[in-house]
């Protein structure tokens, strides 16, 4: 009996390392996808400023076809900006709320975070309709629309996931002592917030 009792905590003990060893893989994975993404934005950056100082003796913003300047609605993109910036705090309270044992408050965080990310697309799209030119209106625009295009479409996958883990917080499925889908949703989310803060004033701003 002595045996059998001594053995029960060692098995235990070897299964936590295993639990523990998993939930960093997962991590680990989702931190090279996003290391894969910086390389693709950084090169997507570097395209834009090749274009915008290679060519010597050009104002900036350069002039379109019809010889009017482009303008970008720097005052509403600023308030854009600001809604996705808002929009990781939300979703950092509601893991808070996990780690304190409220799931309805991690429900109220991702609910909030969901929405302010589909006002940020609806206002880029909005933007889109009023610019008043297209991907065709020499290398600035296609440079301007790839940039902000990517962007959109990784706002748009960070919705799926949001959208997924709250699914799965109605359900109950994370606690504090299981969440590693959320966290590895909450680092895409904060990856995709911070690389739209530098587009914002790299090309917007100055």
């Amino acid at each position: 009996m002595a045996t059998t009792a001594g053995h029960a905590p060692a098995d235990q003990g070897h299964a936590a390392p295993e639990k523990k060893q998993h939930v960093n893989a997962a991590l680990m994975g989702m931190l090279l996808f996003i290391g894969s993404e910086v390389m693709l934005f950084a090169s997507l950056f570097t395209a834009y400023f090749f274009i915008r100082y290679g060519v010597a003796n050009e104002t900036w913003p350069p002039l379109k076809q019809d010889g009017e300047p482009f303008e970008l609605p720097v005052v509403l993109t600023g308030v854009n900006t600001l809604i996705l910036v808002s929009s990781s705090f939300t979703l950092w309270w509601g893991e808070k709320r996990l780690a304190a044992g409220d799931n309805k408050g991690l429900i109220r965080g991702l609910w909030v975070t969901i929405l302010m990310g589909a006002t940020f697309l609806l206002i880029q799209l909005n933007e889109y309709a009023h610019l008043g030119f297209t991907p065709q209106d020499r290398a600035f625009s296609g440079a301007f629309y790839t940039l902000t295009g990517f962007h959109g479409a990784h706002v748009l996958v960070g919705l799926i996931v949001l959208s997924l883990c709250l699914r799965r917080a109605y359900k109950h499925d994370f606690s504090h002592a299981y969440h590693t889908p959320l966290t590895a949703g909450s680092y895409y989310w904060h990856f995709v917030d911070i690389v739209w803060v530098l587009l914002f004033f790299l090309v917007y701003v100055i």
